[in-house]
């Protein structure tokens, strides 16, 4: 290789590193606490309100209240490509009820035999995955599809709870395998009229919270004492690790492959929102202008486009709210800098060159 190729090379790689994905940030209203997000970059959540917490669709910079039942609180936890939510919003008793919410109109999802119930998924065919309190009692998992209400079973135990579905309408999330105390807890699949275990990292408890349309699930799982996020794919539980701390948590996972969630910060002093990608998991602290003096919290949700919904504070928390992350085309200035020093190098290196000759 000759040196002007060597040195071209070697002002390209720092640029290459640079120029990895970095995220603009969109505030939402203060206080507002984002669960889901759609291709369309629209967030569903809650936020305080008079008596309880509301539900919110946040669009385009406006945000709307989904509403109640009646009830002082709601909260909305997902959204479908065609702005379809899901979430649970309660009665004036208090009880809680999982809804779907279309437009302006809060529907009741039927589910025979329930006394509480919350909607925690929705796919873009309008199915809902949730959970639901029998009678009994008993917390068991749920899918609604076509108006009517399927009870998912369980792995061996009393307890289930549905946490994301996929267009295929398979559902992931956590039920026991027993009844004893304290109860041994697996991530679930349900596919086809069956429930199958998806193991955990060695410990006696793992969480499926999302699976995309090509089946990889993520969630957490115990390793050794402590709570770790993995992703499930092609059979097998991978641990994603933390950034530091004890313990992290995957949220959502997109078409893609890549997840996000939080983690413990080293020494566990605080929670950083992450993205895993490439097989690696980063801070997205360290992927956005730290002059805008957000730290960012947690991550929920991330959606075809690479756009993640997440949770951010600055001003030394006095400011906290939701935050859309949206992919940025345009070099940080750090980038730009590199970028002309790079051509100064190569133009020395022609001129230098030009005279040995």
């Amino acid at each position: 290789m000759s040196p002007r190729i060597f040195l071209f090379a070697l002002v390209l790689a720092p640029l290459t590193s640079v120029a990895a994905s970095r995220y603009a940030v969109t505030p939402l209203p203060l206080n507002t606490n984002p669960l889901g997000i759609n291709n369309a970059g629209q967030i569903v959540g809650d936020r305080p309100g008079d008596g309880g917490q509301r539900g919110f669709l946040w669009s385009g910079g406006t945000l709307t209240e989904i509403g109640t039942f009646g009830g002082p609180a709601s909260s909305a936890a997902a959204i479908n490509r065609l702005g379809q939510a899901t979430g649970h919003a309660s009665l004036p008793g208090g009880q809680a009820r999982a809804f779907r919410h279309a437009g302006a109109t809060l529907a009741e999802l039927a589910i025979p035999g329930s006394t509480d119930s919350l909607g925690t998924a929705i796919n873009d065919a309008g199915q809902v995955a949730g959970q639901y309190l029998t009678t009994t009692p008993a917390y068991r998992a749920f899918l609604n599809s076509g108006g009517a209400s399927t009870d998912l079973g369980t792995l061996g135990g009393g307890f289930a709870y549905a946490a994301g579905i996929n267009n295929a309408g398979h559902v992931v999330g956590v039920s026991a395998l027993d009844d004893s105390s304290p109860y041994l807890a697996h991530a679930f699949l349900y596919a086809n009229g069956k429930m199958s275990d998806l193991g955990t990292l060695g410990g006696s408890y793992s969480a499926a919270a999302d699976i995309n349309d090509a089946g990889t699930v993520v969630g957490n799982a115990w390793v050794q004492g402590r709570e770790h996020a993995f992703i499930y794919a092609n059979g097998k539980m991978t641990d994603l690790g933390t950034l530091g701390g004890r313990r992290s948590y995957a949220n959502a996972v997109n078409l893609g492959g890549q997840v996000v969630g939080r983690s413990d910060s080293p020494g566990d002093a605080d929670s950083l929102a992450f993205l895993y990608e490439g097989a690696a998991l980063i801070d997205l602290n360290t992927l956005i202008d730290p002059a805008l003096g957000y730290t960012v919290h947690n991550a929920t949700g991330i959606n075809g486009s690479g756009q993640i919904a997440a949770y951010g504070c600055r001003n030394g928390g006095s400011e906290c709210g939701g935050l859309l992350l949206h992919p940025s085309a345009a070099p940080e200035p750090g980038t730009w800098a590199m970028l002309l020093a790079g051509l100064g190098l190569v133009g020395w290196c022609r001129l230098r060159s030009a005279r040995m000759t």
